[in-house]
């Protein structure tokens, strides 16, 4: 059976300080975050996907990875996707795209201190942080597997993930 493993987090997670640690698994594990396609300014194809106003240009662009999640399929590794989508967005995203792909699901969490401190140090605003943080509560009563990046390292958070995404 072909294997996908999609690791979603809230904004604040740890999702892109984690992912340049998983390269060291590189061969049984190929990974890619939903932000690198995504220019400094957040934009793709020069439009703006990243904030509120975004949000109807938000199924196209996960239907988008799903296409990539297609073409990542094609290799030996298994492909772990980066994300903040819950199950039923991404289930959206993929009709006809990846039947017969065994999907499993984790959440790369953290405390919700440690979220807003991240946050805040981006220069989010208080009503940004407030729907991060109402996004981390639906992911954690949506995905169970848990990985939490609270008072960990990367690279050691890194060795978990890769375990899990390389388990059969």
């Amino acid at each position: 059976m072909t294997r996908l493993r999609l690791l979603t987090g809230a904004p604040g997670a740890g999702k892109t300080a984690l992912l340049p640690h998983l390269t060291a698994y590189r061969g049984r594990i190929v990974a890619a975050d939903f932000d690198e396609v995504l220019d400094a300014r957040g934009t793709v194809l020069g439009t703006d996907i990243t904030g509120p106003a975004a949000e109807p240009l938000w199924p196209a662009y996960n239907r988008l990875w799903a296409r990539f999640a297609r073409i990542l399929l094609r290799s030996d590794a298994v492909p772990v996707l980066l994300c903040p989508l819950s199950p039923d967005e991404w289930r959206s995203a993929a009709v006809g795209l990846l039947d017969g792909v065994e999907v499993a699901w984790a959440r790369l969490d953290c405390a919700d201190g440690d979220r807003r401190t991240r946050l805040a140090a981006r220069g989010w605003d208080a009503r940004r942080i407030a729907a991060a943080l109402d996004d981390a509560a639906e992911l954690r009563r949506t995905v169970p597997r848990s990985f939490s990046s609270t008072g960990r390292s990367p690279a050691d958070l890194a060795a978990d993930v890769a375990a899990w995404a390389a388990a059969p």
